[in-house]
């Protein structure tokens, strides 16, 4: 019987406490919850007319840009007269090659010339004197057909011999033989000229190639310049081709720097675009040349060539940072960069909240000592405040309050 008394009486308990607590408990109202505001800073629109700078990043470059190699031979370096980093002069020597054979090749070729130039001299006066001699052969060749004639005429008077009529008619066939012969040779007297004078302008040629062979054993500087690098070293053997050295010429560097895209329609379309580049605490002051011709596969942008105003103490691959300076532009706003978000988003302060708006970048400027960007959008009017606090959960209609009231 106790058994079954005592759990009824616990449960009874439990339950007539449960009622207590709550006919004793304290009332308390509904919780509100409240949405949070974040605090901004923002400043207001002003739409100006200001000229855009963009920072870019170019190398130096030169268009002279030599490699000297070999020439069209096989010989061993005797002299290297030069180091990289060196200053040249056009036409100083830079490199000696071995030239014991070319000498010899030119040697050669003197002597082939001076051997044609006598064999014209003899030509000339073989001819000379075969002039002469025919005139007087010519003559022989009358007398000798009257001696025949008289002879003809004793013969048939029974007063000369046959053997006498016979050795005169032989003399005059001699002597018409010898004239034919002669008249042949001066005939073909200009037909020799011309050969042994194409001979000498063959030798000629020759020689002149054997000078030119000398002379490309000194390797000479093609302008004045800077040498960039030396591949060879004395005692080394060289084939035809092989590369010697590089060097440019220091005097025509420029600048090369890609220019992106969105730029790209302004630069091209616009004339005496400059920037200016910091070298040392010295200001460069650049104008830019040219644009590339071509566009480089997966490429931001066009390549500008930028040329220097005044020399500089730059060398060939150095790094610059360039600022470069477009045209100005109209109903443009400038904004610290945490006003951005992305490459084309920003929001207003519209009603305590968030209102984002795409925007076209135009560039950066430089104000007051601080860079900021320049932007543009139709859906900005003067005096509207853009929001310049970056916020991780920014987004449209996010509620926002200011610092300090604008």
């Amino acid at each position: 019987m106790k058994k079954i008394i005592l759990p009824i009486l616990i449960l009874a308990i439990s339950i007539f406490g449960f009622r207590y607590m709550l006919k004793t408990k304290s009332k308390t109202g509904a919780i509100e919850i409240t949405e949070p505001a974040w605090i901004v800073a923002t400043t207001p629109v002003i739409l100006e007319t200001l000229s855009p700078t963009v920072t870019l990043y170019g190398r130096v470059e030169s268009p002279k840009t030599s490699t000297l190699r070999s020439p069209n031979l096989n010989a061993q370096v005797l002299q290297v007269k030069v180091l990289e980093g060196e200053k040249v002069n056009k036409n100083d020597i830079l490199i000696r090659l071995e030239d014991s054979d070319s000498i010899l090749k030119l040697k050669q070729q003197v002597a082939d010339i001076k051997d044609i130039s006598a064999q014209i001299t003899l030509e000339k006066q073989r001819h000379a004197n075969n002039l002469t001699i025919i005139t007087h052969e010519e003559s022989l060749l009358k007398l000798a057909k009257k001696s025949l004639e008289r002879l003809r005429k004793l013969a048939k008077q029974k007063a000369s011999s046959q053997s006498a009529l016979d050795e005169s008619q032989q003399l005059v066939e001699r002597q018409t033989l010898t004239i034919i012969q002669r008249k042949l040779e001066i005939k073909n007297h200009k037909a020799r000229l011309n050969q042994l004078q194409a001979k000498q302008i063959r030798a000629k040629a020759l020689q002149d190639i054997a000078k030119l062979e000398l002379a490309r054993t000194k390797i000479t500087a093609p302008f004045t310049g800077i040498i960039v690098e030396v591949k060879v070293a004395v005692g080394d053997r060289v084939r035809s081709g092989d590369i010697l050295l590089s060097m440019y010429d220091n005097s025509v560097l420029e600048v090369r720097t890609q220019i992106p895209t969105r730029y790209q329609d302004i630069v091209m379309n616009s004339t005496n675009i400059s920037a200016i580049a910091k070298l040392n605490s010295k200001s460069l002051t650049l104008t830019l040349d040219r644009i590339s011709g071509q566009i480089n596969q997966n490429s931001g942008g066009i390549d500008g060539l930028f040329k220097l105003s005044q020399p500089a103490n730059l060398r060939l691959g150095q790094f610059l940072t360039l600022l470069l300076t477009l045209p100005k532009q109209t109903n443009v706003v400038a904004l610290p960069y945490e006003a951005v978000y992305g490459m084309n988003h920003i929001y207003k302060l519209v009603d305590g909240r968030m209102q984002g708006l795409k925007i076209e970048r135009i560039g950066e400027q430089v104000i007051d000592g601080k860079s900021k960007i320049l932007v543009r959008s139709s859906n900005l009017q003067y005096g509207e405040q853009i929001i310049i606090t970056q916020l991780p959960n920014a987004m449209d209609g996010l509620k926002v309050k200011t610092a300090q009231p604008n």
